[in-house]
Formats: structure tokens, C-alpha cells, sequence
């Protein structure tokens, strides 16, 4: 008798990062909804994953991969979607959680709207050890139903991140899967792919999960990022006014994080190239003959100003209530 397909695969890549992924793994077993399959791909780890995952909990939904050599996320994914015999594949970076309706919610939502083969929530955001935002305020406008794919670059339009992200499995057959020559954005590329080919979008204002910001996980490497933006933006079937506006977006974009990053001269630098006499007419182009150490300064002055406004016993009620919930996982993570 052939196995029965669970409602959803959860797909979760990890490399190097143990106690992050133990803490993963503990909030997709502690969900509310538990028709899944979980699959951890450890991507090579060079750390104690390999021997943590052996201690978590016995659970016959969870299902360990190892890559033999570190290939990359995308092709970890690729391999789990392969395997993934639910009617939802959905993902978890290893260094966020899920909270424990976050399935049911994608359930509920993918039950009502049957039409719709994309899902992304809203997420808490947890910066410096505490949660400190949303990734959109839950009132946003979003866009839904069939939309244009390149509406999958930038949040713009669709304010997703994959951790976020559901997809019908048959969607991947359709339309393929991560392509693994890129190493930054191929899962806006894909989803820009899919939703240029008609695949339909829902939306859940709530935060089902928590998104963690932290300096490790944000790519230096801008150029190859944007290079990579304007590559999912053509998957994505922009037509000629559409796409320069877009490429002249994501141009500020990167050069905005060039500036942030205490790089003010690359900033101007990338402007000069990418948008030619029409870069001095930006704002940012004028920020950027600010000296390195001040924009620096402000960064640090910045970082203390969060850290105070969202400390124990000033942060909203909220957030302070996402954190006691987390907890558990962190705490038995870190006892592992």
C-alpha cells in the first residue's frame, strides 16, 4: 500500500549553524497542524549539526539529508522537493521558527482559496536577540490572484521572504525548480518564473513565524545580488517601461546598501555606473559624499536606539509574548 501524502512537506536547508537549526526543527514538531513531513538537508555542516539533529526528539515525520560536500541551498532544496510527497511544499531557513499555528493558518487559507498555488504570511522580525518588527504592517495592500511575475522582485509588491512561502508541489513540475547557477536570488527567480506563468497569489496579513536579521546572514556581495535581482526581474516578463523602472529601483536599492554599510564612495560609484548623468539627480547620490565613519556612527548610534526602545520591559506587549513562546525551542536547543 503506497504511502498517504501528507498535506505539507516542509523543506528546511542548513549549514553551520546547530543550535539555530535544532531550535528550527523543535518549532516545526511543536505545530498546531501535524499532517507534514519535515526534511532537514544538512548542506555539509563542518560544526555539531550532524550530531544535534541525532539528538532531537525520534519523530517519524522528520527526515535527515546530508549533502557530501557544501553545495549550496538551492541544491538542498531541489533535493527535498524531489523526495517531497506533500500537496504544499513549504520552507523554514534553519535560522528561523515557526510559530505554532503558522501550518494551520496555511491550511485554513490554502482550504478556502483553492484557486491560489503561491502562499506567503507576514513574519516577526528579531534583530540583537529580541523581536523588533513585522516584515509588513498587516493593513498593507497586497496585490493577489493572478499578478505580474516580476512582482516577485523586491517586496514592493509581494512583501515575502521564503521562509514565508508555500507552494503546490505541481507547481514545481510546471514550472521547474531552483536554478542552481545563481547564488543569491534563485527563489525570487523561481517564484517570479512561476507567477509570469499564471500561478495565483495569497496573501495572510498575520505573522505565522520569526524572520532573524543577524550580520552572518546579510550577503555582502551587492553586485552579484543585483545582478541577480535584474535576472529574476526578466524571468519575470516585464515589458520594456516596466522593466527600466524596476532595474533603476533596484539600483538604489543596492546602492542604499553599499551606504548603510559604511561604503558611501561604492555607493556613488555604483549609481555612476548603473544610472550614468541621471545618479546625481538622487538623493542617495548626494548622502553618499557623507564621510564613512559618520554614516558608521549612525549605524551604531541606531543599533543601541533599537535595543533600547525594544528591550525587556519597553517592547510592546506583542513582541514580548513572541519571545515567551520561542523560548522553549531556544532554551532546549541550547541543552542539547
Amino acid at each position: 500500500m503506497a504511502e498517504r501524502e501528507p498535506f505539507f512537506s516542509v523543506v528546511m536547508p542548513t549549514y553551520n549553524v546547530a543550535r539555530m537549526c535544532a531550535a528550527a526543527v523543535l518549532s516545526v514538531l511543536g505545530q498546531s497542524e501535524g499532517d507534514f513531513e519535515l526534511f532537514v538537508v544538512d548542506d555539509g555542516s563542518t560544526d555539531e549539526t550532524p550530531e544535534l539533529l541525532r539528538r532531537l526528539p525520534g519523530d517519524p515525520r522528520l527526515r535527515l539529508l546530508r549533502m557530501e560536500r557544501n553545495s549550496g541551498q538551492h541544491a538542498c532544496r531541489n533535493l527535498a522537493i524531489r523526495g517531497a510527497r506533500g500537496r504544499w511544499v513549504t520552507f523554514l531557513d534553519s535560522d528561523d521558527l515557526y510559530l505554532p499555528g503558522r501550518l494551520a493558518e496555511f491550511r485554513r487559507a490554502a482550504e478556502a482559496r483553492p484557486g491560489a498555488g503561491f502562499w506567503f504570511s507576514n513574519a516577526y522580525l528579531r534583530r540583537f536577540g529580541r523581536v523588533m518588527g513585522r516584515l509588513f504592517e498587516p493593513g498593507r495592500a497586497i496585490p493577489q490572484g493572478r499578478v505580474p511575475g516580476w512582482y516577485a522582485v523586491g517586496d514592493k509588491f509581494l512583501p515575502y521572504v521564503t521562509t514565508n512561502v508555500a507552494v503546490r508541489r505541481e507547481a514545481f513540475t510546471q514550472h521547474g525548480l531552483f536554478r542552481q547557477d545563481l547564488r543569491i536570488l534563485e527563489d525570487t527567480e523561481l517564484y517570479a518564473r512561476m507567477l509570469a506563468g499564471g500561478l495565483e497569489v495569497g496573501a495572510i496579513p498575520e505573522p505565522l513565524s520569526v524572520r532573524t536579521v543577524h550580520e552572518a546572514q546579510i550577503t555582502r556581495d551587492h553586485e552579484t545580488t543585483f545582478r541577480e535581482a535584474v535576472m529574476a526581474l526578466e524571468a519575470g516578463g516585464p515589458q520594456p517601461a516596466e522593466r527600466e523602472l524596476r532595474r533603476s529601483e533596484l539600483v538604489l536599492e543596492t546602492a542604499a546598501y553599499f551606504f548603510k554599510e559604511g561604503r558611501p564612495e561604492q555607493a556613488r560609484e555604483f549609481l555612476l555606473r548603473e544610472l550614468g548623468d541621471r545618479a546625481r539627480a538622487e538623493t542617495l547620490y548626494r548622502l553618499s559624499f557623507v564621510p564613512a565613519a559618520a554614516v558608521l556612527w549612525l549605524k551604531k548610534l541606531r543599533r543601541k536606539a533599537l535595543e533600547l526602545r525594544f528591550s525587556a520591559g519597553l517592547a510592546p506587549e506583542e513582541f514580548r509574548s513572541v519571545e515567551r513562546t520561542i523560548a522553549p525551542w531556544l532554551e532546549r536547543a541550547q541543552a542539547l
